[in-house]
């Protein structure tokens, strides 16, 4: 994709379009492969990427996840999941369950705007704090800290990406 090509975005996603799952598991596989921390290695099946990718327009479907999304060319190239709390105790909170840009857009400020969209909307959704979990080794930490978030955990060594490659696992949470 040249970098001429107009991109759009953050949009909300209220009704999940059929080749979405599609779209998903492709973005999902190209951020896996470029070495991101999403859930995946890439020696991991892709029916499995697509199975999560499926699970997830699933969720926003069923209105138990909310999506916010940026496209080139038709084609989607980020992603941000917010899912609210469900039980009572925690219908004020919420997750930051995915926030992924293609690997030919990293550094060019999406990721921020896709983040700020989805702090925006639970904001509008009336939550009032938010938590996330990352994967270590990829600078995630300062990226999020610059964000406003806050590390509140580690466990160490907890995702095995390989033999002999295990990184930590990371919770951050901020206030809404």
């Amino acid at each position: 994709m040249g970098e001429d090509v107009f991109v759009t975005g953050p949009h909300r996603v209220d009704t999940p379009h059929p080749d979405l799952v599609d779209g998903l598991a492709d973005l999902w596989g190209r951020v896996t492969v470029a070495g991101g921390g999403v859930g995946f290695t890439p020696a991991d099946p892709v029916e499995e990427v697509r199975e999560a990718a499926a699970s997830v327009v699933d969720d926003v479907a069923g209105r138990r996840a909310h999506l916010l999304t940026i496209g080139r060319e038709h084609v989607l190239v980020g992603v941000a999941v917010l899912v609210p709390g469900r039980y009572p105790v925690r219908r004020h909170t919420g997750e930051l369950s995915v926030l992924m840009v293609d690997p030919d857009l990293q550094g060019q400020g999406w990721g921020r705007k896709l983040h700020d969209a989805a702090v925006a909307h639970a904001q509008a959704l009336g939550l009032e704090k938010l938590e996330l979990v990352v994967r270590g080794g990829h600078d995630l930490e300062r990226f999020y800290t610059g964000l406003g978030w806050t590390e509140s955990g580690r466990w160490e060594r907890s995702v095995r990406v390989a033999d002999g490659d295990d990184r930590d696992r990371i919770w951050f949470t901020r206030d809404v």
